[in-house]
């Protein structure tokens, strides 16, 4: 009976404990109490380890007005239980607002895109912020535009000026008109001394002109020519030394053109052949005084200017001409040549130079229409004497010296 009543008493003590237990549980559940105090975040919003735990203050649910988005809250991937946003406080707070303006939270590109949160999500603008750190990379540009320096080449084209003795290279700088007009676009760089050559008719070949013309190139410190011809000018002109010329006295330059009919002593082509063949590099031409008397029309005469230096530009493409107005004159017995000359002067412009220039032979005009006076600069109404002489070579000078080939 003893051993009976033992066991029964064991097992309604049992009973009664589970009871206990029963009513304890239910007594918890009724106020409210979460079974695990430790995972709930404060102010964070969400548990570290709870994928259906809600905080009114976190937002996080699927539902949530705030958040929006549940991933981060839900999956626990970014925000879950990882060691950032787990259950510490810098973690939790990386899925609430305040978590948001945390640096741990804002720098995180996985956790802001990822986690919804506006704010971090707006933090990554900061990274956007790199671009401006491209732009410096992009301001590199800066040194792409050494391209300037690039543009030195037009330092470069000054080697077009230059020339042994710093002289202007054969045929001048394009559009140069200083002394006619002439476009020349710059030839080959000119070496030695050069060839000057003084062309005409008794004017050249019988006055001071030339002689006085040479002098004044010494005297201003132009040294570097030769005079060439096959006639000596000797003049006797106030010691100034003589000089070599193609001056020819009584010679038209319309008979140059050809050999027939024979002209023997006023001009011929053969001997226009012979002067080209010198191969001057500069010819002053002051030529169609005879044909002017001689009533030779003025486009007669012009052609014919332009027969003469294509033939010198057979035996050298680099020659420059300087082609005169011829100067006046009032000999008796002629009536009509101040008129021709007046008439021939006019055709001979810059325009018509430029025309007939090539880019390595200019050609350039000396105007001496209005140097002299016939009353008193000439002995004859025609050949000018000592002052008319110096007249001449001081206009020739300045037009010459203007384009700067010596």
């Amino acid at each position: 009976m003893t051993r009976f009543f033992a066991p029964s008493l064991q097992v309604a003590a049992w009973f009664l404990a589970v009871a206990a237990l029963t009513s304890c549980a239910a007594s918890d559940s009724a106020s409210g109490t979460s079974p695990l105090p430790a995972s709930s975040a404060g102010s964070g919003g969400t548990a570290g380890t709870s994928a259906s735990s809600a905080l009114a203050s976190g937002g996080n649910t699927a539902t949530a007005g705030s958040g929006g988005v549940q991933p981060v809250a839900g999956s626990g991937g970014v925000g879950g239980t990882s060691s950032t946003g787990g259950s510490s406080s810098s973690g939790g707070s990386a899925a609430g607002a305040s978590g948001g303006t945390s640096s741990a939270g804002g720098l995180s590109a996985a956790g802001g895109a990822t986690g919804g949160a506006p704010n971090p999500g707006g933090a990554s603008a900061t990274g956007g912020t790199t671009p401006a750190g491209g732009a410096s990379g992009g301001s590199s540009a800066k040194g792409g535009s050494t391209a300037v320096g690039g543009t030195t080449t037009t330092g470069g084209t000054t080697d077009t000026g230059s020339s042994t003795g710093g002289s202007k290279p054969v045929g001048g700088a394009s559009g140069e008109t200083t002394a006619g007009g002439a476009s020349g676009a710059g030839g080959s760089t000119h070496t030695g001394k050069w060839k000057f050559m003084p062309l005409g008719d008794s004017i050249t070949a019988d006055t001071c002109y030339p002689k006085f013309l040479a002098q004044e190139f010494t005297a201003k410190g132009r040294t570097n020519y030769q005079f060439v011809g096959t006639f000596l000018n000797n003049q006797p002109c106030n010691g100034a030394a003589n000089v070599q010329t193609e001056g020819h006295g009584g010679y038209l330059v319309t008979f140059l053109t050809t050999n027939e009919p024979s002209r023997t002593g006023l001009g011929t082509l053969n001997e226009l052949t012979t002067w080209a063949a010198e191969k001057p590099d500069i010819v002053l031409m002051h030529y169609g005084t005879n044909d002017v008397w001689s009533s030779v029309k003025s486009a007669e005469i012009v052609s014919a200017y332009l027969f003469v230096i294509n033939q010198f530009r057979s035996q050298n493409p680099n020659v420059i001409f300087f082609v005169s107005k011829i100067i006046p004159m009032n000999p008796s017995g002629c009536g009509n040549c101040t008129s021709g000359v007046a008439a021939l002067d006019a055709l001979l412009t810059a325009t018509w130079a430029s025309t007939n220039s090539t880019p390595t032979s200019p050609i350039y005009i000396v105007d001496q229409s209005a140097t002299i006076n016939t009353g008193t600069d000439t002995a004859d109404g025609v050949h000018p004497n000592a002052a008319g002489a110096q007249k001449m070579a001081d206009v020739a000078y300045t037009a010459i010296a203007a384009q700067n080939y010596f």
